[in-house]
């Protein structure tokens, strides 16, 4: 049955002009995922690894997962923000509010609550809905415990990485 249905959308692709390339990484993503929910987080390094080498953001933020937490792969903090960066330069709002945790918390680099809060201001632009609801959390958490210059800091880092289109945010 699956055979089948991938039959489908690769002629589907075709016909449409998408290429089955595309086809078989958005198969690829999809068993990633199911690897990942199940718990199986090694088969998941396995097939996420060459979609995020290949710049699928989605495929880097599940990779930053699991090296923040060590599931499938060493744990390594450093690697986890490498990955979140990607996905982050490529306006997904997961890993960037991620790499507020990630500032905000000191973990694999300095403590920088001006840099987190930055994230989390570009984090809660992008988000609707209960993603969103913590990137807005987190920034009004942490506005409550800086200064007025600290925050006006990360309100006009958060403007030039926007306005780059995320090339200018760290």
């Amino acid at each position: 049955m699956w055979r089948s249905v991938f039959a489908l959308l690769v002629v589907l692709a075709c016909a449409s002009g998408t290429s089955p390339e595309i086809v078989v990484a958005a198969q690829s993503i999809e068993e990633a995922e199911f690897a990942y929910e199940r718990g199986d987080y090694t088969q998941a390094a396995r097939l996420f690894s060459p979609l995020a080498e290949q710049g699928v953001a989605s495929a880097q933020f599940y990779l930053g997962l699991m090296y923040e937490k060590g599931r499938g792969v060493r744990q390594d903090h450093s690697a986890a923000l490498a990955w979140f960066r990607k996905a982050a330069a490529q306006g997904y709002a997961g890993p960037q509010n991620n790499l507020g945790l990630i500032y905000e918390r000191g973990r694999g680099v300095r403590k920088d609550i001006v840099r987190a809060l930055m994230w989390y201001i570009v984090a809660a632009a992008m988000l609707n809905g209960d993603e969103g609801k913590t990137a807005v959390k987190r920034r009004d958490y942490l506005t409550s415990q800086m200064t007025a210059a600290q925050i006006e800091q990360a309100q006009e880092m958060a403007r030039r990485c926007q306005q780059s289109q995320f090339k200018e945010c760290d």
